[in-house]
């Protein structure tokens, strides 16, 4: 490691950002409404990352572990603003890059690190070697929709698997049909064509079209996210930073997927090289699966497009709970007859699948886009039966007098029962005096997880179960049934949430900015989807209480899920 002013990323730092203007859907707040880039500043530096995954033996590793990291930081000039340079959240992946078919993006690109590195997007961009020191200016010309990774070609796969890569999305430059899909008319199959219109009128789907929005329940148009998966390995990364020179390629990747798993693996104090953390869009664990701008979070009826790709070397298997997927695009092929079918899925697409192979960076099937329909989960039972998921159909009747669907019995319950403790009260410098302390979280919204089926991925190599490669899917209401306005925290001086929604616990409001009044926030369910330049959580009223804000306990109490 050569370099002693490392960036510091944090665990649950924001990964994502959009720097492209002119995007359908995206940067149409009033902020960045006019606000095209003229210029991404890209350096090519080190970073320790931090990670919590709170696995294995607590005297045989630090929670609190840190990892070495080549990385991309960008900062940003917009148009209105010549001169000013924004500087984007620095993450392994780098931030993802948004644009319009047609878009001409002009880069420096500056080289801190001791070896030669680079910045390729194939048949868009291509910096060739940039030695140490030195900088390059090119232009990204965005040249056809689709999602594809930018990434180091120097060095294969050292210099991507380190972490310099990231997402670069093409939105189309005009609808491809009677609806938009994230491909122009020439690519587009009537397949895919005929998926994105029926999305929102159709029986399983009643709602809006991918992308109708809805000022009303703060619903964005064009709702989509990005996977990138990557593996890390503490020990093999921070050995190739400390390598003076070009660390080998054959002897990396040997490392990497051949070191033997001993009993210490998965401690720091073990001697294996192979990974330990597991991550979607940079994040593992509860900072991905509790994200929005990684985690689909969305009413029955606001389908939602994820595109999908693994920078790693490791194959992963990823099944979704509540809906299966569709497979709209393999390999930036879009799926279905006549054009773009691919052979490989025996038959025209899109397939409807819950379970998706993605290979390592470069094989066959390791980029996927596809179209989560956020249809009512089909194992709710209704008045067709089990496997009818979508339709607006009643839900059967429960024990209690409820009904099965909107499950308001789930959504009132609170963990733990009681729901307080005895802490310190704040205003008491001495913190003799004792107050209740809220500790229950409301049962809410409806979470169901998308998991790897390679296990080594799910438990960070031998700890806890979820602690690495984990997302999902929240409904976090239902554009197709009648539910009255839901007061933030049952307070009825809080704000209410937007049509549509089902009551949550307040710390999850918060964090989708649903803890506003509509009228000022104007609208966006949360324009960290929007922009990702803006923080994914967010507090906007400090008097609000919270299980964040909640007093310290007193000395000996063990609280477990609040260290």
């Amino acid at each position: 490691m050569k370099r002693r002013d490392f960036v510091k990323i944090t665990a649950g730092g924001v990964a994502a950002a959009a720097v492209a203007g002119n995007i359908p859907g995206v940067l149409n707040t009033p902020a960045f409404a006019a606000s095209p880039i003229s210029q991404i500043n890209i350096t090519i530096t080190d970073a320790l990352k931090e990670f919590h995954c709170f696995n294995g033996v607590p005297e045989q590793q630090d929670p609190n572990s840190t990892c070495y990291f080549w990385v991309y930081q960008m900062s940003v000039e917009f148009v209105a603003n010549p001169g000013v340079f924004v500087d984007l959240p620095v993450n392994v992946p780098g931030p993802t890059i948004f644009a319009t078919v047609g878009d001409r993006i002009p880069i420096t690109v500056t080289n801190n690190l001791t070896q030669p590195h680079a910045f390729f997007i194939p048949n868009m961009v291509a910096t060739g070697a940039i030695a140490p020191s030195a900088s390059v200016n090119r232009t990204i010309i965005a040249r056809t929709a689709g999602t594809f990774m930018y990434f180091d070609n120097q060095n294969t796969p050292v210099n991507r698997v380190m972490g310099l890569h990231g997402a670069f999305v093409v939105m189309p430059a005009a609808a491809s049909g009677a609806r938009w899909t994230p491909y122009a008319a020439g690519q587009v199959t009537p397949q895919v064509q005929q998926l994105f219109d029926d999305l929102g009128t159709a029986n399983f789907w009643p709602g809006l079209a991918w992308e109708e929005e809805d000022a009303a329940t703060l619903t964005p148009p064009f709702r989509q996210y990005v996977w990138i998966t990557h593996q890390a390995s503490q020990k093999l990364f921070a050995e190739v930073g400390s390598n003076p020179g070009i660390f080998p390629s054959a002897d990396f990747v040997r490392a990497f997927r051949r070191d033997p798993f001993r009993r210490d693996s998965f401690t720091f104090a073990g001697t294996s090289r192979i990974p330990q953390h597991f991550t979607i869009t940079g994040q593992q664990g509860h900072f991905c699966h509790n994200n929005p701008i990684i985690t689909p979070m969305a009413r029955v009826g606001e389908p939602v497009v994820v595109r999908v790709m693994n920078a790693g070397l490791m194959t992963q298997s990823m099944h979704l709970h509540a809906n299966h997927f569709y497979i709209i695009s393999v390999d930036r092929i879009v799926q279905g007859a006549p054009d773009g079918a691919d052979p490989s899925l025996r038959g025209a697409g899109p397939i409807w699948i819950d379970t998706m192979t993605l290979n390592p960076f470069g094989s066959r099937g390791s980029a996927y886009d596809m179209v989560v329909p956020f249809m009512r989960p089909p194992d709710v039972p209704n008045t067709r039966g089990i496997g009818r998921g979508g339709a607006p159909d009643l839900g059967l009747p429960t024990a209690t007098g409820g009904r099965t669907w909107p499950p308001f019995e789930e959504f009132n319950l609170h963990i733990p029962e009681g729901g307080t403790a005895q802490g310190q009260d704040p205003a008491d410098p001495t913190g003799q005096t004792l107050i209740p302390v809220p500790l229950a979280i409301r049962m809410s919204p409806l979470c169901y997880p998308m998991h790897d089926h390679s296990e080594p991925t799910q438990t960070t190599q031998g700890g806890n179960y979820n602690t690495a490669l984990i997302s999902g899917q929240y409904f976090i209401g239902d554009r197709n049934v009648a539910l009255p306005r839901f007061n933030i925290a049952d307070d009825p001086g809080m704000p209410l949430l937007p049509p549509q929604t089902f009551p949550m616990d307040e710390d999850f409001a918060m964090m989708l900015g649903l803890d506003q009044d509509p009228q000022i926030l104007a609208y966006g369910i949360d324009q960290a989807r929007r922009t990702g330049i803006m923080e994914a959580s967010k507090q906007s009223d400090p008097d609000l209480e919270s299980q964040r804000d909640r007093p310290p306990f007193p000395p000996g109490f063990n609280d477990p899920a609040f260290p």
